[in-house]
Protein backbone atom coordinates (compact mmCIF):
# COMPACT_ATOMS: atom_id res chain seq x y z
CA UNK A 1 0.00 0.00 0.00
CA UNK A 2 3.25 2.01 -0.68
CA UNK A 3 0.55 4.71 -3.04
CA UNK A 4 -1.88 5.20 0.40
CA UNK A 5 0.59 7.21 2.31
CA UNK A 6 0.48 11.12 2.64
CA UNK A 7 4.05 12.68 1.54
CA UNK A 8 6.11 13.11 4.53
CA UNK A 9 6.98 16.51 6.16
CA UNK A 10 10.44 17.53 8.03
CA UNK A 11 8.72 16.46 10.99
CA UNK A 12 8.15 13.20 10.16
CA UNK A 13 5.10 11.18 8.09
CA UNK A 14 1.83 12.45 7.74
CA UNK A 15 0.70 8.88 9.05
CA UNK A 16 1.83 5.99 8.16
CA UNK A 17 -0.82 3.67 7.24
CA UNK A 18 -4.61 3.64 7.10
CA UNK A 19 -4.76 1.14 10.50
CA UNK A 20 -2.50 3.09 12.42
CA UNK A 21 -3.90 6.57 11.27
CA UNK A 22 -7.54 5.45 12.09
CA UNK A 23 -5.83 4.12 15.85
CA UNK A 24 -4.29 6.96 16.38
CA UNK A 25 -6.71 9.59 15.76
CA UNK A 26 -9.91 7.77 17.80
CA UNK A 27 -7.37 8.19 20.60
CA UNK A 28 -6.58 11.64 19.90
CA UNK A 29 -10.44 12.31 19.77
CA UNK A 30 -10.68 11.87 23.36
CA UNK A 31 -8.76 14.92 24.22
CA UNK A 32 -11.68 16.92 22.03
CA UNK A 33 -14.01 16.68 25.12
CA UNK A 34 -11.46 18.10 27.61
CA UNK A 35 -12.52 21.36 29.19
CA UNK A 36 -10.47 24.49 27.73
CA UNK A 37 -10.23 26.62 30.48
CA UNK A 38 -6.65 28.32 31.42
CA UNK A 39 -5.19 26.84 27.95
CA UNK A 40 -1.69 27.21 27.59
CA UNK A 41 -0.91 30.86 26.02
CA UNK A 42 -0.24 30.02 22.24
CA UNK A 43 2.09 31.89 20.42
CA UNK A 44 3.25 28.92 17.47
CA UNK A 45 -0.47 30.00 15.70
CA UNK A 46 0.46 33.44 14.78
CA UNK A 47 3.14 32.82 12.18
CA UNK A 48 0.01 31.12 10.16
CA UNK A 49 -1.83 34.22 10.03
CA UNK A 50 -2.74 35.47 6.62
CA UNK A 51 -4.25 34.80 3.11
CA UNK A 52 -3.15 32.47 0.60
CA UNK A 53 -3.96 31.70 -2.66
CA UNK A 54 -2.79 28.30 -4.77
CA UNK A 55 -3.94 25.15 -6.63
CA UNK A 56 -3.87 21.58 -6.34
CA UNK A 57 -4.08 18.30 -8.12
CA UNK A 58 -6.40 15.62 -6.36
CA UNK A 59 -6.99 11.63 -7.13
CA UNK A 60 -9.95 10.13 -6.49
CA UNK A 61 -9.61 6.78 -6.20
CA UNK A 62 -12.62 5.37 -6.63
CA UNK A 63 -13.28 6.77 -10.10
CA UNK A 64 -8.84 6.56 -11.04
CA UNK A 65 -9.42 10.14 -12.32
CA UNK A 66 -7.87 13.44 -10.70
CA UNK A 67 -9.64 17.18 -10.31
CA UNK A 68 -8.00 20.12 -10.35
CA UNK A 69 -8.74 22.24 -7.59
CA UNK A 70 -8.25 25.99 -6.72
CA UNK A 71 -7.93 26.45 -3.10
CA UNK A 72 -8.50 29.73 -0.80
CA UNK A 73 -7.06 29.72 2.79
CA UNK A 74 -7.30 32.47 5.31
CA UNK A 75 -6.06 32.05 8.77
CA UNK A 76 -6.59 34.38 11.26
CA UNK A 77 -6.94 34.76 15.70
CA UNK A 78 -10.10 34.00 17.54
CA UNK A 79 -10.79 35.41 20.67
CA UNK A 80 -7.46 34.55 22.99
CA UNK A 81 -5.33 32.34 21.75
CA UNK A 82 -7.59 30.43 19.53
CA UNK A 83 -7.45 31.05 15.67
CA UNK A 84 -10.21 31.12 12.62
CA UNK A 85 -9.25 29.05 9.56
CA UNK A 86 -11.63 29.77 6.17
CA UNK A 87 -11.24 27.65 3.12
CA UNK A 88 -12.39 27.77 -0.31
CA UNK A 89 -12.27 24.90 -2.74
CA UNK A 90 -13.32 25.49 -6.30
CA UNK A 91 -12.96 21.68 -8.23
CA UNK A 92 -13.38 22.83 -11.79
CA UNK A 93 -14.70 21.21 -14.63
CA UNK A 94 -14.01 19.09 -17.65
CA UNK A 95 -10.63 19.99 -19.25
CA UNK A 96 -9.93 22.57 -16.20
CA UNK A 97 -12.47 24.73 -16.61
CA UNK A 98 -13.63 27.08 -14.31
CA UNK A 99 -17.28 27.58 -15.07
CA UNK A 100 -20.27 25.52 -16.22
CA UNK A 101 -22.39 23.17 -14.04
CA UNK A 102 -19.94 20.47 -13.21
CA UNK A 103 -17.80 23.36 -11.15
CA UNK A 104 -18.38 22.55 -7.80
CA UNK A 105 -17.41 25.24 -4.85
CA UNK A 106 -17.09 24.53 -1.01
CA UNK A 107 -16.38 27.25 1.62
CA UNK A 108 -15.83 26.36 5.46
CA UNK A 109 -15.06 28.65 8.48
CA UNK A 110 -13.89 26.93 11.39
CA UNK A 111 -12.96 28.51 14.98
CA UNK A 112 -10.57 26.68 17.05
CA UNK A 113 -9.49 26.69 20.94
CA UNK A 114 -6.27 25.36 23.00
CA UNK A 115 -6.94 22.28 24.63
CA UNK A 116 -6.05 22.82 28.44
CA UNK A 117 -2.89 20.79 28.98
CA UNK A 118 -2.55 20.01 25.66
CA UNK A 119 0.02 22.21 24.19
CA UNK A 120 -0.46 23.77 20.67
CA UNK A 121 -3.26 21.35 20.38
CA UNK A 122 -6.53 23.25 19.08
CA UNK A 123 -10.27 21.37 19.57
CA UNK A 124 -13.24 23.23 17.40
CA UNK A 125 -14.67 25.58 19.48
CA UNK A 126 -17.98 24.49 20.82
CA UNK A 127 -21.28 25.91 18.78
CA UNK A 128 -23.78 28.45 20.50
CA UNK A 129 -23.89 32.15 21.23
CA UNK A 130 -24.63 34.72 24.08
CA UNK A 131 -27.56 33.33 24.83
CA UNK A 132 -27.10 29.53 24.08
CA UNK A 133 -26.08 26.51 25.31
CA UNK A 134 -22.40 25.58 23.82
CA UNK A 135 -22.88 22.21 22.28
CA UNK A 136 -20.24 20.06 21.34
CA UNK A 137 -20.64 17.45 18.86
CA UNK A 138 -21.89 14.33 18.83
CA UNK A 139 -20.68 11.49 16.45
CA UNK A 140 -23.47 9.61 16.69
CA UNK A 141 -25.97 12.05 15.34
CA UNK A 142 -23.81 12.62 12.45
CA UNK A 143 -21.46 15.48 13.74
CA UNK A 144 -17.60 15.49 13.33
CA UNK A 145 -14.85 15.62 15.60
CA UNK A 146 -12.30 18.06 14.80
CA UNK A 147 -9.21 18.97 16.07
CA UNK A 148 -5.62 20.72 14.96
CA UNK A 149 -2.85 20.08 16.10
CA UNK A 150 0.79 22.40 15.44
CA UNK A 151 4.21 21.08 14.67
CA UNK A 152 6.99 24.05 13.76
CA UNK A 153 6.00 24.96 10.22
CA UNK A 154 3.50 22.25 9.84
CA UNK A 155 -0.76 22.88 11.00
CA UNK A 156 -2.74 19.88 11.02
CA UNK A 157 -6.25 19.31 10.75
CA UNK A 158 -8.27 16.19 11.36
CA UNK A 159 -11.68 15.23 11.12
CA UNK A 160 -13.15 11.86 12.08
CA UNK A 161 -17.23 11.28 11.59
CA UNK A 162 -19.24 8.05 12.22
CA UNK A 163 -20.28 6.51 8.36
CA UNK A 164 -23.74 5.52 7.41
CA UNK A 165 -22.49 2.13 7.79
CA UNK A 166 -21.48 2.89 11.19
CA UNK A 167 -17.78 2.79 10.24
CA UNK A 168 -15.52 5.46 10.50
CA UNK A 169 -14.23 8.54 8.07
CA UNK A 170 -11.28 10.25 8.60
CA UNK A 171 -9.89 13.78 6.64
CA UNK A 172 -6.45 14.93 7.46
CA UNK A 173 -5.38 18.26 6.30
CA UNK A 174 -1.69 18.80 6.70
CA UNK A 175 -0.83 22.81 5.79
CA UNK A 176 2.95 23.21 5.86
CA UNK A 177 4.69 27.03 5.84
CA UNK A 178 7.25 27.75 2.82
CA UNK A 179 9.04 30.62 2.10
CA UNK A 180 6.47 31.92 -0.44
CA UNK A 181 3.47 30.47 1.25
CA UNK A 182 2.16 27.14 2.89
CA UNK A 183 1.98 23.76 0.60
CA UNK A 184 -1.17 21.24 1.19
CA UNK A 185 -1.65 17.32 1.56
CA UNK A 186 -5.00 16.61 1.99
CA UNK A 187 -5.95 12.72 2.75
CA UNK A 188 -9.81 11.28 2.95
CA UNK A 189 -10.18 7.35 4.27
CA UNK A 190 -13.17 5.42 4.96
CA UNK A 191 -12.70 2.72 7.74
CA UNK A 192 -8.94 2.27 6.17
CA UNK A 193 -9.23 2.50 2.40
CA UNK A 194 -7.95 5.80 1.04
CA UNK A 195 -10.72 7.34 -0.71
CA UNK A 196 -9.76 10.71 -1.97
CA UNK A 197 -5.65 12.27 -2.12
CA UNK A 198 -4.75 16.02 -2.45
CA UNK A 199 -1.75 17.92 -2.76
CA UNK A 200 -1.16 21.80 -3.47
CA UNK A 201 1.08 24.86 -3.43
CA UNK A 202 -0.26 28.69 -2.42
CA UNK A 203 1.60 31.70 -2.26
CA UNK A 204 0.92 34.11 0.71
CA UNK A 205 -1.09 37.20 -0.13
CA UNK A 206 -1.19 39.00 3.04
Amino acid sequence: RQGRQLASSPKGSLLMNPRTLIRAALVAASFVFVATNGAFANEAVSKFYGSYVGSGKAEVLDRTEQEVRDLDVTIESFKDDGFTIQWITVVRGANGARTGDDVKRREVTENFIPVEDKKNVFVLAPKGGLFQKSELPNPLLGDAVRWAAIDGNDMTIYSLAISETGGSELQVYRRSLTEKGMDIRFMRLQDEDVKVRMSGKLVRTQ
